[in-house]
């Protein structure tokens, strides 16, 4: 009786051991799935993707569409780990997977005027290549400020909201805003404020409200007026502050780095555009991860 027992208690502990290691099987990816991006040639380009959580390779250069070839930041994998899970390109990990990104020098991507959208071959340190859709990517001539707004402060949070605050130096009128990227705007809600906008919220003493509430207020009550409700043109008064507020939706698994524009006129009658930095650092929880791959994992 006690053999039987024993035959039978290692049939069990066998056969979860192998259900345990087909399930772990069936979670591993064949290839790394990346983000669709779109940048605009704002701030600094980190190319994204999602690989098995045991994957120690990383990007080592990008061909893009338009024949150019981006190398990685020579100094960014600098520091080392012998567990590839806590390597300095992870941005968040779970049981299965690590989503990983990869800097690039943003000089050399203006000297080089990367024009991209679509397929990308990626080179991976151990000699590996692929194809994947990394999105449009775009390269531009540095901006030179126009001296009418003075930049106030930016903030984020790890809830996926940030804003950028403007004093503005003189008396003028914003007439329209445009993005080079509108689909993205379906992954955020934005708010602008500005003194002679009809407010949702409660701003304090006139002004937008502490920086620190604001990243973790209810939205109903972030100071400003939903950016699609925005009737142009905007007048503004020297030393009015005006702020857009951003808010990233739960189930954005995009990566960007972009300006919206706004254009006016000065108080004398100059015209000037004035950009507002959108972008993200994706952090993806175990859930987003499965929506990528759900999404973009049969491509």
């Amino acid at each position: 009786m006690k053999g039987k027992t024993f035959i039978i208690s290692l049939l069990i502990i066998t056969i979860s051991w192998g259900g345990n290691l087909w399930f772990y099987q069936s979670k591993q990816l064949e290839e790394p799935i990346f983000l669709e991006h779109y940048y605009g040639g704002a701030g600094v380009f980190e190319l994204y993707y999602l690989t098995n959580r045991d994957e120690s390779s990383h990007v080592m250069s990008v061909e893009f569409s338009d024949g150019t070839t981006l190398h990685a930041k020579s100094d960014y994998y600098g520091f080392h780990n012998g567990n590839p899970a806590y390597g300095p390109d992870v941005q968040s990990r779970s049981t299965h997977y690590l989503l990983k990104k990869t800097g690039f020098d943003e000089q050399q991507m203006r000297e080089l005027e990367v024009d991209h959208e679509g397929e990308a071959t990626i080179h991976f340190n151990d000699g590996k290549t692929m194809t994947a859709d990394i999105g449009t990517v775009e390269s531009s001539e540095l901006r030179e400020g126009n001296g009418i707004f003075r930049s106030q402060g930016t903030s984020s949070s790890s809830n996926g909201r940030s804003f950028r605050t403007y004093t503005v130096k003189e008396d003028l009128k914003i007439d329209s805003m445009s993005s080079p990227f509108p689909e993205v705007q379906d992954d955020l809600k934005m708010k602008l404020y500005a003194p002679s906008i009809d407010l949702t919220g409660t701003p304090d003493a006139g002004g937008p409200r502490s920086y620190s509430k604001e990243l973790d207020e209810e939205w109903s009550q972030v100071a400003g007026a939903p950016l699609e409700n925005i009737d142009f043109p905007i007048d503004m008064k020297q030393g009015d502050r005006i702020r857009l507020t951003m808010q990233e939706k739960p189930d954005s698994i995009r990566a960007y780095s972009y300006e919206i524009e706004f254009t006016g006129t000065s108080e004398n009658g100059t015209p000037f555009t004035q950009p507002f930095l959108v972008s993200n650092h994706p952090q993806f929880t175990p859930e987003q991860m499965e929506l990528l791959i759900e999404r973009r994992g049969s491509q």
